[in-house]
């Protein structure tokens, strides 16, 4: 009997789940209520609609996407050989990330890709 009642606790709070991070004013709409009689194709074909604008929305807002390249140039061979030199001047000092650091600055910097 107790089963019954976290499953019926669960199932009531699904829709304040559903819900969560969404602004005042789109709960507060009739949109969800709209949305919630859609047959189960017409909702896939929403999700899938949504999916390519915000994936179009992200595009173009990617700032390398818009970056002007005109007035970059290839490295010369002798710009590549002393930065090569250097790298290695700077492991010689003890001056690098082990596998692990790197990994902990990218979890910092990017906690999305964890």
């Amino acid at each position: 009997m107790e089963h019954n009642n976290i499953y019926t606790a669960n199932r009531a709070a699904e829709p304040l789940a559903m819900t969560y991070g969404m602004s005042d004013e789109l709960r507060n709409s009739d949109l969800l209520s709209r949305i919630s009689v859609l047959s189960l194709n017409d909702k896939q074909c929403l999700i899938r609609y949504i999916s390519e604008e915000v994936e179009a929305d992200q595009m173009e807002e990617d700032p390398w996407e818009t970056q002007d390249t005109s007035d970059l140039e290839p490295y010369t061979l002798e710009e590549l050989r002393a930065r090569l030199q250097e790298s290695h001047e700077q492991y010689l000092r003890g001056e690098y990330l082990t596998e692990e650091e790197a990994r902990e600055e990218m979890r910092k910097e990017f906690p999305w890709l964890r």
